[in-house]
């Protein structure tokens, strides 16, 4: 069992990622779910590679555009 402590992306963090993947996808609905773990896998590895120094919005400068609208 792994016990070390793993950072996880937040939902809010998770959420402005699927969203710009499905403005990334022209908005067309219905990828939805695809866009939501896609979101999550993409933020959780780029926190594990990171470390506790990079946060989402500083590995995706992009979502930084989209948090503050």
């Amino acid at each position: 069992m792994d016990t070390e402590n793993k950072e996880v992306p937040t939902h809010e963090q998770i959420t402005q990622r699927a969203y710009q993947l499905y403005l990334e996808h022209g908005f067309h609905p219905g990828n939805e779910l695809a866009d939501w773990l896609a979101a999550e896998k993409e933020l959780t590895e780029l926190m594990e590679a990171g470390g506790a120094n990079q946060s989402p919005t500083n590995v995706v400068p992009s979502l930084r555009k989209h948090a503050t609208a």
